[in-house]
């Protein structure tokens, strides 16, 4: 019987264990490598330029590798690179409805008539060839663009988008520089300097009786550009006030597109046939850098809006605002975006702003193949000069629509490089890697950028929360987990396990901790410890070349923090601005309403609080005011712009920098580039659209050796074996946050979404991910990051190269070996390759 039980227990056995080796195999075949948006696509197919260049096109000048031509009926700028022959052009460049009908019809005409003069009346009236009125007369429709409104638009150089009506009835129309109709206006180019290459665009608008004019600059650039400047002071008419928005050139670069033919028996242009799509992508500034392939969609997806800096909250529809419990999009941090035709080898051009960004929006449209919907993929900038808000009226909170009293008042200089080649002659690739190197080098050119040195061993950031406050019984009540003499342990810990380049930030320091404490109070909370301890702390660890410093969130605030008299922002219609966060704090924390702090005494506070502390750290980090870009208003019209308060945080923080403290800002928007030594919180995603098709390092290419960058906090869902992959793929630093007591006594505070921060938990974590990080990237610290490929599904080529060294870190993302020219590279690892890649 026993035997007969061991010998059934035996069969069991070896049924489980074939089951298990059945079960490993089809996980072996599951585990094959799947990209996903948040990973890279091997590069496109080659394309063959299918844009002509006709009669109809004057040339304009020669300036370098490019010629430039205009056709004037269009408006439309032709861009010719005489090296590779390939061709691009701002607008669509097709005939308009009418224009097809009425050529069609009088072809028909000559035709039934046999009077052929009729045709040759009609090109005369026109100032084109008979020829012409034939070759339009056969042209068949855009099945995009069928009324001439909207053909104008996707042929124009300038557009603008422009309020009509009042209160419920107002919605926003657009005119274009190519009208379609002269009584809407009418535009033409003039040169200024031929032999420099300068020309103005001159355009007259007639906006519900009301002129409109705007004189757009043009130069052509000896390295492959086009610089477009409007200044403020040459928009004029009474219909300013009616502008939107500004949109330059949104068709430059399309792909897509489909035509209606003319049907003899329908006796209509309904015959459909979709254009073939030209291999390559679009790239946005969504988080670290998406691309946007260019595809034949079935499906309509929403367009991409990303406001550069984000949102004003001043300037939005309403005063009020909540936080729901979906995730938030990331923000723009910098005013730029490109496109790429062909396999990165070929043709591409980035496009970047140097005036009117805080206005500025990038917008993205993916095609959709739908009836009756825009067939291109397309995208272009857009600058906002008035908005429109509920002004209310009452306290019972009635209201009514109405638009800005005077309409935002900035200069707009918009620049698009071209590019072509592989990058193997030293100048930036016709890829997302190229408009990288083109915008760092021009952001270093105007002393945004900087070049530093590095070498070494990668720094690590390691981040305290110490406290914050939750309800009491009759008050508000200060929970501690973090205290001086536990940092001090903690990194002598973290220095004893053999990791020596760290800087930390003190989060929650004051009393009150972060929800509580004004911004720039200096009342120590004495359970963490009184200033002197501090002082101690900071001194001793510098010593030990442990930058320590004090962080501070400065721009979100709340009433028991701070009186919202002469301290916080307005809203156009001079409400306190209201942001309601319930919905994603717990039920009990002291603060679910919060508001914004007026820009000055933003700036006022981070100066006060790096005054009175400045001198006790190395180093001084901000949060909010890196990131968050708003003004403020009063019943007189802006108090502060967006662009004034740009200039006090700029001025404010070169204070700091004057007196030789580094500055650690958290997600910094461009503008505060110049005076980061520590760019905190970098994006490694995006905001995961369903049209982005690829996740790149966009944003870490274009800082690369300027100032040091680091990932997202390991201990928050980035610690994983593809994740430690992707900060040696996008070559960022791992940072951590940490607290000495268990996180779920945050539980009742507003920091409750340090949801896992006890030390203990990560000491080992922080030992693994920054000796697997540190391994590859010290190798090729202080070089320069020159190109970035997909070699197969998963697997990432970067190349570096230094003094004429070369040097490749090959990424494998899969979970099989792949071997790289003579060198395995195991799976789920990473391996520096001497002499880089052959």
């Amino acid at each position: 019987m026993l035997q007969a039980a061991k010998y059934k227990k035996l069969k069991i056995t070896a049924l489980v264990v074939c089951l298990l080796c059945v079960l490993s195999l089809g996980v072996a075949v599951a585990a094959a490598f799947l990209n996903t948006n948040r990973d890279t696509r091997p590069a496109p197919e080659k394309v063959e330029s299918g844009l002509e260049k006709t009669n109809a096109y004057e040339l304009l000048c020669e300036k370098g590798d490019y010629r430039y031509y205009f056709r004037d009926d269009r408006d439309i700028i032709l861009i010719e690179n005489k090296n590779t022959g390939y061709i691009w052009k701002t607008g669509v460049d097709i005939a308009l409805p009418s224009e097809i009908e009425e050529a069609f019809d009088v072809v028909n005409s000559a035709k039934e008539d046999n009077d052929p003069s009729e045709i040759k009346d009609y090109a005369d009236d026109l100032g084109i060839s008979v020829a012409d009125v034939k070759t339009i007369a056969n042209t068949p429709k855009d099945s995009s663009f069928t009324n001439d409104r909207y053909g104008a638009y996707a042929n124009s150089l300038l557009t603008v988008e422009y309020y009509t009506g009042s209160g419920k009835a107002m919605k926003t129309s657009r005119v274009s520089s190519a009208s379609y109709d002269e009584d809407e206006g009418n535009s033409g180019l003039e040169a200024v300097d031929k032999e420099k290459g300068e020309y103005v665009l001159k355009c007259l608008f007639k906006i519900e009786k009301e002129d409109l004019g705007i004189n757009v600059y043009i130069t052509f650039g000896d390295d492959g550009n086009i610089t477009y400047n409007i200044p403020y002071k040459e928009i004029t008419g009474k219909a300013i006030d009616k502008i939107c928005n500004i949109v330059i050139t949104p068709f430059l670069g399309t792909s897509g597109g489909a035509t209606l033919a003319y049907d003899k028996d329908e006796q209509d242009w309904v015959t459909l046939k979709g254009k073939e799509i030209t291999p390559g992508y679009a790239l946005i500034p969504d988080g670290s850098g998406a691309l946007v392939r260019f595809e034949d969609n079935k499906t309509k997806f929403s367009d991409y809006k990303g406001k550069v800096y984000g949102e004003d909250p001043a300037t939005q529809l309403t005063y009020y605002d909540s936080l729901g419990d979906t995730v938030p999009v990331k923000n723009p941090t910098m005013p730029v975006f490109g496109i790429s035709h062909g396999d990165g080898t070929q043709a591409a051009f980035v496009a970047y702003a140097d005036s009117g960004d805080e206005y500025m929006s990038i917008n993205a449209t993916p095609s959709s193949s739908g009836e009756g919907e825009v067939r291109y993929t397309y995208a272009y900038p857009s600058f906002k000069f008035n908005s429109e808000f509920y002004q209310v009226i009452n306290q019972a909170g009635e209201s009514y629509r109405k638009t800005q009293d005077e309409p935002n008042k900035f200069d707009i200089s918009m620049t698009y490089q071209f590019l072509s080649g592989d990058g193997s002659d030293g100048k930036p690739a016709a890829d997302y890697t190229g408009m990288a190197k083109a915008y760092r080098q021009h952001l270093i050119d105007n002393g945004t950028l900087t070049e530093k040195t590095a070498d070494g061993n990668i720094p690590i950031r390691i981040d305290f929360l110490m406290s914050d406050s939750k309800k009491g019984v009759f008050s508000t009540q200060e929970v501690d987990v973090t205290t001086v003499d536990d940092v001090r342990s903690i990194l002598d810990k973290i220095l004893d396990d053999g990791i020596s380049n760290i800087n930390s930030g003190l989060i929650g320091w004051q009393s009150g901790g972060q929800t509580l404490a004004k911004p720039n109070s200096t009342k120590f909370s004495g359970s963490i410890g009184k200033k002197g301890a501090f002082e101690s702390l900071m001194s001793d660890f510098n010593k030990k070349n442990v930058d320590i410093s004090f962080s501070r969130e400065f721009t979100t605030i709340n009433e028991d923090m701070v009186s919202y008299y002469n301290n916080a922002a307005k809203h156009l219609n001079t409400r306190y601005l209201e942001l309601d966060k319930s919905e994603v704090l717990p039920k009990n924390v002291p603060v679910t309403e919060y508001g914004y702090a007026a820009p000055k005494k933003t700036a006022q506070w981070i100066q006060d609080l790096y005054d009175d502390l400045g001198d006790l750290s190395p180093s001084f980090t901000i949060e909010g005011a890196s990131n968050v870009l708003i003004s403020t208003y009063n019943s007189d019209g802006a108090e502060t712009t967006v662009s004034q308060a740009v200039k006090l945080y700029q001025d404010t923080i070169e204070n700091i920098t004057k007196k030789g403290t580094k500055v650690n800002l958290v997600n910094p928007n461009l503008y505060l580039w110049k005076y980061a030594d520590r760019y905190l919180q970098s994006p490694v995603g995006t905001s995961q659209y369903v049209y982005e098709t690829d996740t790149v390092p966009f944003l870490q290419m274009v800082l690369h050796g300027t100032m040091e960058v680091y990932a997202p906090y390991a201990n928050f869902s980035f610690y994983s074996a593809t994740d430690q992959l992707r900060m040696i793929d996008y070559n960022i630093s791992p940072s951590f946050v940490l607290t000495k007591q268990p996180s779920y006594l945050l539980a009742s505070t507003t920091s409750s979404d340090y949801y896992s921060t006890e030390f203990e938990q990560y000491e080992e974590l922080i030992q693994n991910i920054y000796k697997v990080v540190n391994e590859p990237l010290s190798q090729v610290a202080g070089y320069n990051w020159d190109g970035r490929k997909v070699l197969q599904d998963g697997v990432i080529e970067n190349s570096y190269s230094k003094d004429g060294s070369q040097k490749s870190i090959v990424i494998n993302y899969t979970d099989e070996d792949v071997t790289v020219g003579n060198t395995t590279v195991a799976a789920m690892s990473a391996k520096v390759i001497e002499g880089g890649v052959k």
